[in-house]
C-alpha cells in the first residue's frame, strides 16, 4: 500500500512525493494497474495541501508512470514491450496469420513512389527560409474550401508530420497536464496513448449511429473541460459518420462554450463522398482541423494539414519552428508531385470504392450471423460481442489477428473486435465470417 512508503508526510513538497512515488513504481513497489489513493486521502495522510499532491500525480502521469482513470482516480500505467507506449503496437506479418488488427490501407491502393522520386528535382532547403511549399499550402486551403464545412475564416494550413503530431501540438499551444479533455469512447489507441501520455485527464463522450451522443456531450461540459478531439468521418475504431443533423445538434450545444478548443481530425476526408461536417462557427475562438495524407499516400508520408484560427497556428507554427523547424522539403515536393498526377486521383476514387464496398461486404457477412456490426465506413469493422477476448483467442487458432475492445477504452467497458477490412474482399470477408461463425460455437455462443 501507498501509505506504507512515506515515514514522514510532515512538510512533503510535491517533488518529494514525486520522486518517492517514482522511486516505488520503478522499483516494483506498486504493481502495475495498482490504484493510488485519492489526492484528498493522500492530502490528509501527509498533511498537505491537495495541490501539493496533484502536482505530484500530474507529473508521474506525464513521466508515463501512471495514468489518469477519470472518475476512477490515478493508478500506476502499464509497462508495455520495451520502446512502445501503452496502447500502441506493432503488427508483424507472420506466415499463416492473417493479419486484420493494424487499421492500414490497402498497400495495393497506395501510389508508388518510384516514378515520382526518379522525377523529383528538390533543391537544397536552408536555414531562414520559407518552412513550407506554397503550392502544397494552395492545396489543403482548397481541399478544405472545396470538400469542408467549416464555418470560420482560416489562413494558409501549416503542414505537421501526421495528424497525431498536430493534435499534440494544437493541445500543447493552449493545455497543461491535468485538464480535461473530451474524446469519444471507443477512441483511436494512438489518441488515447498521446492524451495520457501528456497528462490530460480524458472524459469519454458515447456515439450512436449519427455521432457523439448531445446529452453526452452537453452533461460533460458540466465539468469544464478545456478541449474537445473528435472525429467528423469514418471515425476509428467503430466507422460512424456523423450525420448533418447530429453535427448541427452537437455545434447548438457548443455555441455555450465559445473558447473550447476543438480539434477535428479529419482523417478519412480523402475518400469522403461529400463535404465532412465541421463543429466549428465563426463564434468559435479556438479551433483546428487536420487532414492527413496517410490513407490516400501512404503511412510514410509522414504530412498532415492543419487548420485553424490565426492564434492557433502562430502558437503550433513558432513552437514547432523550435524544434523540426520545418517539415522535409523532399516529403513536400513529393507529395506535391503525387497529388498533381491525375492517376494518384484516379487510384484514390478507385480506393475510396473498393474500402466502401470492402467494408459493406464484411458487415453484411457478418449480419447473415445475426451479429450487429456497427454500420458507417472506412477501414475497420466494429463488432460487438459479448466476450471479445475468447472469440478474437479463438480467431487467432484460426489464422486471423484482429484487435478487442479494451484498445480502445476510454473509461466504459467494451467488448467488442475491430476488423481491418481494407484488404478484405467480399469473398476473403465469407471465408472469415464462416471461421467466426465456428469461434462462436466453439465458445457455446449461438451465431
Amino acid at each position: 500500500m501507498v501509505q506504507t512508503l512515506f515515514l514522514d508526510g510532515k512538510a512533503c513538497g510535491a517533488e518529494a512525493i514525486y520522486a518517492r512515488l517514482r522511486a516505488a513504481i520503478e522499483a516494483g513497489e506498486l504493481a502495475q494497474g495498482e490504484a493510488l489513493p485519492t489526492i484528498r486521502a493522500l492530502a490528509e495522510q501527509l498533511a498537505v495541501n491537495r495541490n501539493t499532491v496533484a502536482a505530484a500525480y500530474r507529473r508521474l502521469i506525464v513521466a508515463g508512470l501512471a495514468e489518469s482513470a477519470g472518475r476512477g482516480g490515478t493508478r500506476v500505467a502499464p509497462r508495455s514491450r520495451v520502446g512502445l507506449p501503452a496502447g500502441v503496437h506493432a503488427y508483424v506479418p507472420q506466415p499463416g496469420l492473417a493479419e486484420l488488427a493494424s487499421g492500414n490501407p490497402d498497400p495495393a491502393l497506395l501510389p508508388d513512389f518510384g516514378p515520382a522520386l526518379a522525377r523529383l528535382v528538390s533543391p537544397p532547403a536552408l536555414y531562414g527560409q520559407p518552412c513550407y511549399e506554397p503550392e502544397l499550402l494552395a492545396y489543403g486551403r482548397d481541399w478544405w474550401q472545396r470538400t469542408g464545412q467549416i464555418d470560420a475564416e482560416f489562413v494558409d494550413p501549416l503542414l505537421v508530420h501526421g495528424a497525431l503530431d498536430g493534435i499534440e501540438r494544437v493541445l500543447a499551444a493552449w493545455l497543461a497536464p491535468g485538464d480535461t479533455v473530451l474524446v469519444e469512447d471507443p477512441c483511436f489507441p494512438g489518441s488515447l496513448a498521446l492524451l495520457k501520455q501528456a497528462g490530460y485527464n480524458l472524459i469519454g463522450l458515447p456515439l450512436d449511429d449519427e455521432g457523439i451522443v448531445p446529452e453526452a456531450l452537453e452533461a460533460a461540459l458540466a465539468r469544464k473541460p478545456k478541449a474537445l478531439v473528435w472525429t467528423p468521418y469514418s471515425h476509428n475504431p467503430t466507422g460512424i459518420n456523423t450525420t448533418p443533423a447530429r453535427a448541427a445538434q452537437l455545434r447548438a450545444v457548443l455555441a455555450g462554450v465559445p473558447d473550447l478548443l476543438l480539434v477535428e481530425d479529419d482523417h478519412f476526408a480523402a475518400f469522403a463522398p461529400a463535404a465532412t461536417p465541421s463543429l466549428v462557427t465563426a463564434g468559435h475562438s479556438r479551433w483546428a482541423a487536420l487532414r492527413s495524407l496517410s490513407k490516400h499516400l501512404g503511412p510514410d508520408m509522414r504530412l498532415a494539414f492543419l487548420v485553424g484560427d490565426a492564434l492557433t497556428l502562430a502558437r503550433v507554427q513558432r513552437r514547432q519552428y523550435l524544434g523540426p523547424r520545418w517539415p522535409s522539403f523532399v516529403l513536400q515536393r513529393l507529395a506535391l508531385a503525387l497529388l498533381a498526377d491525375p492517376a494518384t486521383d484516379t487510384l484514390r476514387n478507385r480506393a475510396a470504392a473498393l474500402y466502401a464496398e470492402r467494408h459493406a461486404a464484411l458487415c453484411t457477412e457478418l449480419a447473415a450471423l445475426d451479429l450487429k456490426p456497427q454500420p458507417g465506413g472506412g477501414l475497420n469493422v466494429w463488432l460487438p460481442l459479448a466476450d471479445d477476448a475468447a472469440v478474437a483467442q479463438a480467431l487467432a487458432a484460426r489464422g486471423y489477428l484482429v484487435r478487442t475492445g479494451e484498445a480502445f477504452r476510454v473509461t466504459r467497458t467494451l467488448s467488442a473486435l475491430r476488423i481491418t477490412s481494407a484488404a478484405l474482399t467480399p469473398a476473403a470477408a465469407r471465408t472469415l465470417a464462416t471461421a467466426l461463425a465456428q469461434c462462436l460455437g466453439g465458445l457455446g455462443v449461438a451465431a
